[in-house]
């Protein structure tokens, strides 16, 4: 039953921030931002978001309920969604995004959080089960508020999502009134051990690709290839197909063959994944490449995590917030780097560049294993 709660918790936690995310950047060019203010807002968001994870991870390890904070996190965005509707000019959007992705980041990083404190054995399968419902939710989320706005306007969206927020509060509170976890007391990088770390520096470098996804493709099938805009969000559409059933599949694998193992098969997919869609040209054969997301996100998400929880002890908050982190600095490198290499040498190059980028991660996968198997000297 707990971790059935924990499933609709972090399904509503998803749902709510599928609702509005994507629409976001639309409501704020309806209120007067151009470009450069909305890419200036989401620039300083993702690294206010990125900060706030370490900082409320790292605060989660030093209390006995964890789900308490995480309940907290949600409650306050229920109440700050709907302020949006009252936001108007570039500070406002600027200090309100910075806010609500603070907020929100530290929550969906504090949701895997909450969910190892559950989750002794088997942690892979266990998780990768549970961190399903985040995909389930997503996927929801973004139709609904798509189909809100376009229906009803934003302010259904940030109420809907403002009642999502709301009710995955309550389930965590419902957990925090009757769950205690041991204090581990405030957990310092050095904790983590340097297996870790260089695994981290693994995930950033791979993180560095990912613009060339989430920023790019649209533009490549459309602009470079000829094919439509539905073809374009066929691109997002197909990944959970594969992140879903590689959240459980490969959580499972890691369990029996070790983490490191899956996680070499998630990098390899990096260059793979990149060359592939820079080398074809079809959209078709575009999209049909993005099922390797199941790799390239949900198994290097899911893995990953399990290995780090393994590794911290007691500073699961703060493992995964560096986990996140990690993820978030990359992609806000590769932003800028990837763009500079498609405004010169068109999009192909580009992806070149990112799946050799993305190559970088496994050498260094390879020195965190080789450390991780080092005997630990006695005393």
């Amino acid at each position: 039953m707990r971790l059935a709660r924990l499933w609709a918790a972090m399904a509503l936690l998803f749902l709510a921030a599928g609702i509005v995310y994507p629409t976001l950047p639309l409501y704020m060019s309806s209120k007067g931002l151009g470009s450069v203010e909305i890419g200036a807002v989401a620039s300083a968001s993702a690294l206010a978001s990125t900060a706030a994870a370490v900082l409320l991870g790292l605060y989660s390890d030093s209390i006995e309920r964890r789900e308490a904070l995480q309940a907290a996190v949600c409650a306050a965005l229920a109440g700050l969604v709907p302020t949006y509707a009252l936001a108007s000019g570039f500070s406002w959007f600027l200090l309100l995004q910075s806010a609500f992705m603070s907020l929100g980041g530290a929550a969906m990083t504090l949701s895997g959080a909450v969910a190892m404190d559950y989750i002794a054995e088997r942690r892979g399968a266990r998780f990768g089960a549970l961190r399903t419902s985040g995909a389930v939710g997503w996927v929801a989320g973004t139709l609904a508020g798509g189909y809100l706005v376009e229906r009803l306007g934003h302010q259904a969206a940030f109420a809907a999502s403002s009642l999502a927020y709301a009710a995955a509060a309550l389930l965590y509170g419902l957990g925090a009134r009757s769950a205690k976890r041991a204090a581990a007391g405030a957990a310092e990088p050095a904790s983590l051990g340097a297996s870790a770390l260089l695994l981290l520096a693994a995930v950033f470098a791979a993180s560095v690709s990912n613009p060339a996804y989430y920023t790019f493709t649209p533009l490549y099938i459309v602009k470079e290839l000829g094919g439509s805009e539905l073809e374009a969000s066929l691109a997002f559409a197909v990944t959970p197909l594969a992140e879903i059933p590689a959240m459980v599949a490969l959580g499972a694998l890691s369990d029996r063959l070790g983490r490191f193992k899956v996680l070499a098969l998630c990098l390899l997919a990096y260059p793979l994944r990149y060359g592939l869609t820079g080398l074809l040209r079809s959209p078709a054969q575009v999209i049909a490449v993005q099922l390797l997301h199941g790799l390239t996100f949900a198994g290097l998400y899911v893995v990953g995590s399990a290995y780090l929880a393994d590794a911290a002890g007691g500073a699961t908050g703060f493992a995964l917030s560096l986990f996140t982190a990690a993820f978030n600095l990359g992609g806000v490198a590769g932003g800028y780097l990837l763009a500079l290499v498609q405004a010169r040498y068109g999009y192909t190059s580009m992806y070149l560049a990112a799946a050799a980028l993305s190559s970088i991660s496994l050498p260094l996968l390879l020195a965190s294993a080789a450390l991780g198997s080092r005997p630990r000297a006695a005393g």
